[in-house]
Formats: structure tokens, sequence, C-alpha cells
């Protein structure tokens, strides 16, 4: 009797033992889960706020074109282009890339960035007015894109203190950097409370005319 009660002791003492470290793989398993998902959260928030800051420079795009097509110093360039203004070629492109299957938002940008580097090559008055609009440096398209940058990572719960906001001035576009916080799930015991920002980066979509509105100084007229 003695000899079964110590097996059944063992038995009890090994169950307890197996599920302990079952429990330990277990909240192992999770934290790897979290560590992913924080991940993916904080990539998705960079990647929306690139987006949405590349939103508010477009928004002021349209407004630049609008402003120069509505003055006298588009008459010049509509005898250049057939007739037409450059709101209406940049239109006129953006239905061909959508019909072709882009987005609205993308074939928009594709329509501008084939349209406008010639034209603000060689209209001065043109790159003027995307400058009274984007800035007169590139580093002013910082203050354009920042608050629709900030407000998208604190809608995500990403940290704000620790967002960047670049201009790549290679390819023309937004990166966003910033963190979210991975908070460990803990037993207070084997497995430790651990507090760690994930970092990430988001771009947006390459706004090639750029170069052309930032090139070559400020427009000189004789």
């Amino acid at each position: 009797m003695k000899y079964v009660r110590n097996e059944r002791g063992n038995a009890v003492f090994f169950m307890v033992w197996l599920l302990g470290v079952v429990a330990i793989i277990f909240l192992i398993v999770l934290n790897l889960a979290k560590v992913f998902i924080v991940k993916e959260h904080a990539n998705l928030s960079v990647e929306q706020a690139a987006l949405a800051g590349t939103a508010a420079i477009i928004e002021r795009t349209k407004e630049a074109v609008s402003q120069f097509d509505s003055g006298p110093e588009s008459v010049a360039q509509r005898v250049l282009d057939g007739g037409k203004s450059i709101g209406e070629m940049i239109e006129e492109k953006e239905a061909d890339y959508i019909a072709s299957g882009a987005s609205k938002s993308d074939a928009y940008i594709k329509a501008a960035n084939e349209i406008l580097p010639p034209r603000l090559q060689i209209h001065p008055l043109l790159k003027i007015s995307f400058r009274n609009r984007l800035g007169n440096d590139s580093s002013d398209l910082y203050g354009i894109a920042s608050a629709a940058i900030q407000e998208i990572i604190a809608a995500n719960e990403a940290n704000i203190e620790d967002t960047e906001i670049l201009v790549d001035e290679d390819d023309w576009r937004l990166e966003v950097k910033s963190t979210a916080t991975f908070q460990s799930i803990s037993d207070n015991k084997y497995i430790q409370n651990i507090l760690a920002d994930i970092p990430q980066r988001g771009y947006g979509p390459s706004l090639a005319y750029l170069e052309s509105v930032y090139s070559g100084g400020h427009p000189i007229f004789p």
C-alpha cells in the first residue's frame, strides 16, 4: 500500500509539473503571437500615416493646379497644349489609368507624375503656383503632412513621441517612422512583465513631380 501511495504521489507531482510546463509554453506562444500582432499594428499605422500625409500634399497639388489654370498665366500653356488646361490633361490621364484598373488616388498620382514635370520646367509661373501652395523648400512638406500623419498615429494608438516624418528626395515620397508598445503577458514568476517599443516605417507613393517643383532654385524672370 505504501508503494501504491508513493506511486500516486509521484503521478500527481508529475501532472502538476507537466501542467506548469504547458502553462509556461502557452504563455510563451501567446507572447510570440502578441509580438507579431503589435508589429503588424505598428506597420499598418505608419503605412496609413504615410498615405494620409501624401493625401494632404495631393490636396495642395490640386489647389496649385487650379490656381494656375484659373489665372492669365495659363494662356501660354494652353496654346502649347492644344487648348487644354493642366487640370484637364491630368483628368484625362487619370481616367485612362482608372480604366486600366488603378484606384482613383493612384491614378491621380500617376497622371500628375506624367503631366506636371515637363510643364513645371517650361512654365515658371506654374512652379511659383506650386511653391505658393507647397512651400519654397521641400522641408515645408513636413508641415503640410504632419497633422494628418499624427492624427492617424494617435488613432492607431502608436507612439506620437517616437514618430518621425521624412521626405525621401531620392524617390520623392514620405517616410514615416514610429513605434507601438508591446507589453508581455506575464505570470509574475517565470515570465516577467516586459514593455518594449517595436519600431516600424512606412512609405507613401512616389510624387515624382515634386522634383521638378523644387529643382533649379527659385524661378527668375528677365
